[in-house]
């Protein structure tokens, strides 16, 4: 393996159909890196891109690990050419590209926000600004005689579902919890209902990241009462339920 400590420039050799052809590279220069219908595609910043066989993972083997950062499958990213990373774990380039990271690993995505030095675009759950259009749409809800609420799912570092947070909430569904809507906005289930059954979770998971629709009828200790609850997802990462009390 060539030694790259040193930032040096690198050599790449891609073999084309058409010629062999050498491409002096500095991995400085790269933006990102893509995968997808067999071939790699190296992005430069100077706006050109080289179409090579060689496959991800040996490309990815011989570049700067800290430097890096292998987001989503067939998706590499220069970290220096990273201007802001999503709530939901979205990677804005600084040629406007965007990527979506993985789905199960949003606290991960979070903590290298951190890292790069992006964490002023972080918003503290008092100041949460949902995805645009999405509280909008919800609020010709607020009257709805059906309980109805929107939840984003938090997920742990192995990308299991550990709590969600309520992010949208309308008049019924304080009638249904018995809490006042103002209590449970931007506040996570756990922290509403210190003994809450962690039952519901893996079903919202599910439908958050794969979009499945699921129905739920089970009781619910925390607020006494037998519940039939209709999950569907809203937008990735999410899942929005009807709560119809028996």
């Amino acid at each position: 393996m060539l030694d790259y400590s040193k930032k040096i420039l690198i050599l790449i050799i891609f073999l084309n159909n058409r010629n062999n052809k050498v491409n002096n590279i500095n991995t400085d220069d790269i933006k990102y890196v893509i995968h997808e219908n067999k071939k790699t595609a190296v992005f430069l910043i100077e706006g050109k891109s080289i179409e090579t066989w060689i496959p991800m993972k040996d490309i990815y083997e011989n570049l700067p690990k800290n430097d890096f950062l292998n987001i989503q499958k067939g998706i590499l990213v220069n970290a220096k050419q990273i201007v802001n990373i999503s709530y939901n774990g979205i990677y804005t380039m600084t040629d406007g590209h965007t990527f979506q990271g993985r789905k199960r690993g949003l606290s991960e995505h979070r903590k290298i926000r951190k890292k790069l030095g992006l964490a002023s675009t972080v918003l503290s759950s008092d100041d949460y600004i949902p995805p645009l259009g999405l509280l909008e749409k919800c609020t010709l809800l607020d009257k709805m005689p059906l309980a109805f609420c929107v939840i984003e799912l938090v997920f742990d570092e192995k990308g299991h579902g550990v709590d969600f947070v309520f992010r949208y909430c309308n008049e019924m569904m304080a009638d249904v919890e018995g809490i006042p809507v103002s209590e449970m906005i931007n506040r996570s289930f756990y922290e509403v209902f210190e003994n809450g059954d962690k039952k519901w979770l893996v079903t919202y998971a599910d439908v958050a990241l794969n979009g499945n629709k699921r129905i739920l009828t089970d009781y619910s200790p925390e607020i006494d009462k037998h519940l039939t609850i209709y999950c569907y997802q809203p937008i990735p990462g999410y899942c929005a339920c009807i709560l119809i009390p028996k």
